[in-house]
């Protein structure tokens, strides 16, 4: 038993660190939900429920995405990176399967115990993370364009946006906010940001895998187009709060943020170590963090604090 924990541990820190994707996870629901309560001018009650039942179905769909992904990226990582949990032997795509099947039927409970019209969002989520596995018929193609291949990607982000929401105002019958598209592209580019970022390596940290935007584009390409990304947020960042009359502190928060940035990619140009990459990173997902708390809590707890 101990040995089975020690060997889970060891692979979520590599792959999936829960604590990361918890904590994104869980601003990333808050702010869907919160957004969809106050677009509907708060008429239509935000429960624990739907924040539990909306957290956990997503984090777990994240999970199911590493699933596939390792199921998808088995021959590569076998070639490229043997050092990695599956093909180094820690862990077996057959229990990944096992635990990604369990994860599917905790899904549908939690669905089925809040209201049986989110197995509909679910569903959609599903099938399009199933089309993603496949590499939509289409993997040599996308490989050849990776620009294309991530942005595929990256669209799973408004299944989930879509789902999240749903918690909301499909239980709550309501016609969703027009306005939560904002949201959605919102998401899309922090969805862009992350994974640009956790792919910008240094020099000695570059491998014969190739699979790096950095060694795609170079270093300076890499960070201006993860600058845009940054910024292309922003925007839609702000639209999204303009929405519920959020947008001033939306816009403090994310301007000194968006200048560390800014300053750390500068940095990382200059002198691209692996300390400056890993910055980087780390800067990626506190971003979206950010940006997730600007967008939805915050503006909840002074709509609830203040009204």
């Amino acid at each position: 038993m101990h040995k089975q924990l020690t060997k889970w541990m060891k692979y979520q820190k590599e792959r999936f660190p829960l604590g990361k994707y918890s904590l994104l996870v869980a601003a990333f629901s808050a702010s869907g939900l919160s957004l969809s309560y106050l677009l509907t001018n708060a008429r239509h009650p935000l429960t624990a429920q739907m924040f539990i039942v909306a957290f956990i179905t997503t984090f777990l769909i994240f999970f199911q995405l590493r699933v596939a992904d390792e199921h998808k990226d088995f021959e590569f990582d076998a070639k490229y990176h043997p050092e990695r949990p599956v093909p180094r032997g820690l862990v077996s795509l057959r229990e990944l399967r096992v635990l990604a099947g369990v994860s599917a039927f905790v899904q549908l409970a939690l669905c089925l115990s809040l209201n049986p019209v989110l197995l509909f969002p679910l569903a959609a989520a599903w099938l399009y993370m199933w089309l993603m596995t496949v590499e939509f018929f289409a993997g040599d193609w996308l490989r050849k364009h990776p620009i294309l291949y991530m942005l595929s990607h990256m669209c799973i982000l408004f299944f989930t946006d879509l789902f999240i929401t749903s918690c909301h105002f499909m239980v709550s019958n309501v016609v969703p906010p027009p306005a939560l598209a904002y949201f959605l592209a919102t998401s899309f580019c922090l969805g862009v940001v992350i994974e640009l970022g956790r792919k910008i390596k240094s020099p000695q940290d570059e491998t014969n895998a190739g699979d790096t935007y950095s060694h795609l584009w170079g270093h300076q390409a890499a960070v201006k187009i993860w600058l845009t990304a940054i910024a292309a947020s922003f925007l839609f960042a702000i639209l999204t709060a303009a929405q519920i009359n959020a947008e001033g502190n939306a816009l403090i928060v994310l301007l000194v943020l968006f200048g560390l940035c800014k300053t750390t990619g500068k940095m990382f140009v200059m002198k691209p170590s692996t300390w400056a990459a890993r910055k980087i990173d780390n800067l990626s997902g506190t971003w979206a963090l950010a940006t997730y708390l600007v967008l939805g809590l915050i503006p909840l707890v002074l709509y609830r604090f203040f009204s």
